[in-house]
């Protein structure tokens, strides 16, 4: 019982851990944005994608990190709320993810179809929409949970569902199963956006890599490394979005069908952990957002009292 209770303590650290880390560097990306907008006056399509999905990303963190030090609540109204805010920031993340990738798809992608060709042309235009049906969908997703009833999610020792763990009403007005399946729903359309638009510009990149290796004279070109490079940092963003989306299913199955404890555990690090990972990354695939780091690292250094050149 002593090494189940010090595993589980372990795993509230490394979680709180990851989300303060996380919600560091989404601070970072947020101020950039902020910079860049007060300087210009105007902040670039990318810039405003990356911007939304980091401060979705603040709200997941932050819910996350709350949710781990009040692990032990069961007051209904807190839950809903909880549950409410939870289901926002996931899905705001799933969509904003999916308008990033379609963007990069649409600029970068060198395919020559109608169509294709189209998008490129309007996508710059359509970003503002885009971000506002995510946030609006994101919105309708997660207000039924709070007349939700939770009675069926949450279970006691014996796996049966709880029903008057607190004074509160247990009764919401909408069965919690039928909130799931079209919570569900709602979770897979950006999904399929975003794997058809990563797995587009990946070709394209592939594509366009062994081009250009076809025409090397036998040393390394930069342009190739740079390109060789996207394509892993894609794969890890569809990595990341799939273990972010199976966290979100395996979330939302009711504890009777899990270990509660345990569920609950492995979820809230996995995500603390894809939304963290996946903003260091977009730090070092964007050139600004890289070059400020890397001038932050080198003024600390110089505070730090090292040489400075």
């Amino acid at each position: 019982m002593g090494t189940v209770n010090s595993l589980q303590t372990t795993f509230q650290v490394v979680i709180m851990t990851c989300c303060a880390v996380g919600i560091i560097v989404n601070v970072f990306i947020l101020v950039i944005g902020y910079l860049d907008w007060a300087t210009r006056k105007k902040l670039p399509n990318c810039y405003m994608i990356v911007s939304c999905l980091s401060s979705s990303r603040l709200l997941l963190q932050g819910t996350v990190l709350y949710s781990t030090l009040c692990q032990g609540t069961r007051h209904w109204n807190v839950l809903r709320v909880q549950s409410a805010l939870l289901v926002l920031s996931s899905t705001a993340c799933l969509w904003f993810a999916a308008c990033l990738s379609a963007f990069y798809c649409a600029k970068i992608a060198t395919f020559t179809q109608r169509h294709f060709l189209l998008m490129k042309l309007r996508i710059s235009g359509m970003v503002p929409y885009l971000l506002l049906g995510s946030m609006l969908v994101s919105l309708i997703s997660s207000v039924p949970f709070i007349w939700t009833d939770f009675s069926v999610h949450l279970c006691n020792s014996t796996r049966s569902s709880v029903k008057n763990t607190t004074s509160d009403s247990t009764v919401g007005n909408i069965s919690y199963f039928k909130v799931f399946i079209v919570y569900l729903t709602w979770m897979t359309i950006p999904l399929l956006f975003f794997t058809a638009s990563s797995t587009l510009l990946i070709a394209s990149l592939w594509r366009h890599t062994k081009q250009m290796r076809r025409n090397m004279t036998g040393f390394k070109d930069l342009s190739t490394q740079v390109h060789s490079n996207a394509i892993k940092t894609l794969i890890s963003f569809l990595v990341l979005y799939f273990c972010s989306f199976v966290d979100e299913i395996l979330l939302g199955i009711p504890s009777c069908l899990t270990r509660n404890r345990w569920k609950h555990s492995i979820c809230s690090f996995i995500a603390a952990v894809c939304p963290s990972i996946h903003s260091i990354l977009l730090i070092f695939f964007n050139v600004r957002l890289k070059q400020t780091f890397k001038g932050i690292l080198l003024s600390m250094r110089c505070h730090g009292g090292k040489a400075c050149s």
